[in-house]
């Protein structure tokens, strides 16, 4: 067995030694050095103290510890644990532009850095997005599951069109061509309340076929505007049965096709 560290052998013992000499009784120091001893011991103790202080005050610790953690997700990225593909489902109105600037990644990146519950608070801020899954797939993928907004209606406030969805979420203000044939709410409350008075005027599709536009009024009631101008204010209560009568009375009587201006 060969030893890595060799070791010294002892010296050797002189034939003769001298005969051990008494002890010699050491003067005491005097009182102002023993006072310079304590007072140097806490000046070192005190500086201590302030080194430490400043390490941490300077950030010469936190820039340390980055550094290194930095290096290590460098290495890590160097090892094939670095983003290539970001996978994406359900995206359809989102721009990519706008969801990669929301992931903040980059292709290379390391993949441990990533933050999959921050990403996920940056991409359903995004106008069009109403829920997110993200997800690291090791090594090399980061995948996300996109809820969207669907559109509901167009509304109109303050001589202003906008779409909206379900939740009252305004989803575009431009470029609003593509969606005319969106039924149309005005108001500067209907969105809050569209959602809910939408689905009962699409059980009543006699009704519904013929409105123009519905109207909220004073954050109540509702009116609704008919293609050919007539005007038909809906209850406070009993919407549902106030839709459904008027549904019966078109059938029976033709009343939308009547020289009237009101129901």
């Amino acid at each position: 067995m060969s030893r890595l560290i060799a070791v010294r052998p002892p010296a050797r013992v002189a034939a003769a030694r001298r005969p051990p000499e008494p002890p010699r009784r050491r003067r005491p120091l005097p009182k102002f050095v023993r006072r310079a001893g304590l007072i140097g011991g806490g000046t070192a103790l005190v500086m201590l103290v302030a080194t430490v202080y400043w390490a941490f005050a300077s950030g010469w610790v936190g820039r340390t510890a980055t550094a290194t953690i930095d290096g290590a997700l460098a290495l890590s990225a160097g090892a094939g644990l670095a983003v290539r593909d970001v996978l994406v489902t359900g995206r359809n109105r989102t721009g990519r532009d706008e969801l990669l600037a929301a992931l903040a990644i980059e292709q290379g990146s390391p993949i441990l850095s990533f933050d999959p519950e921050r990403a996920r608070e940056a991409v359903v801020a995004l106008r069009w997005v109403r829920d997110v899954v993200v997800e690291r797939r090791f090594p090399d993928t980061v995948f996300l599951r996109i809820e969207e907004r669907q559109p509901l209606a167009l509304w109109q406030s303050e001589q202003k069109l906008r779409v909206i969805d379900g939740d009252g979420v305004v989803l575009a203000e431009d470029g609003l061509h593509a969606y005319g044939a969106l039924p149309l709410v005005v108001g500067e409350a209907a969105p809050e309340y569209a959602a809910p008075f939408l689905a009962s005027l699409g059980r009543v599709p006699a009704v519904a076929d013929r409105v123009e536009a519905a109207i909220l009024v004073s954050g109540r009631r509702w009116a609704l505007r008919l293609a050919n101008g007539i005007d038909v204010r809906l209850p406070e209560d009993g919407l549902d049965a106030a839709l459904q009568r008027l549904s019966e009375l078109e059938a029976k009587s033709g009343l939308f096709d009547r020289d009237i201006l009101a129901i």
